[in-house]
């Protein structure tokens, strides 16, 4: 069988769009976007605006890691919603959150930690967030 086939593509696009509004939000400057820009060493010039590539490239990776999670849960056949947690804090956190880390050590970064610890939340969060999410609407 096709494992595509089989995912629940409305759990997928529902999940998609909340991981990505909630690491969108979470990166806001009413949320932690000023520290976010601060640790990169970012000034946001006075009249600056996000392109589409601030949004269309964030969507698809969004929907990646969804379908990503969505495979998962049906390869583990997580059947129960502390099945679906595990799944969602294991990827989260053991996987999202150790790349951001890893990639926030660049000479550039002024202060990675901070960066890591905002931007891998954010992921970590999100990751378990979409997990549950799938599971809920799959179930």
């Amino acid at each position: 069988m096709n494992i595509l086939a089989e995912i629940n593509w409305l759990a997928i696009v529902v999940g998609t769009i909340a991981y990505c509004a909630f690491c969108g939000i979470w990166h806001r400057p009413f949320a932690f976007g000023k520290k976010w820009e601060e640790a990169m060493g970012f000034q946001r010039p006075a009249h600056w605006k996000e392109t589409n590539i601030y949004y269309i490239v964030p969507l698809i990776a969004c929907l990646v890691t969804t379908v990503s999670i969505a495979v998962l849960l049906k390869l583990t056949n997580a059947s129960s919603f502390n099945d679906a947690l595990s799944v969602g804090i294991l990827t989260g956190f053991g996987i999202g959150m150790a790349i951001v880390f890893t990639t926030a050590i660049i000479p550039t970064m002024k202060k990675p930690l901070t960066f890591g610890a905002i931007t891998g939340t954010a992921q970590a969060l999100g990751i378990t967030i979409v997990t549950l999410i799938i599971y809920a609407i799959s179930k």
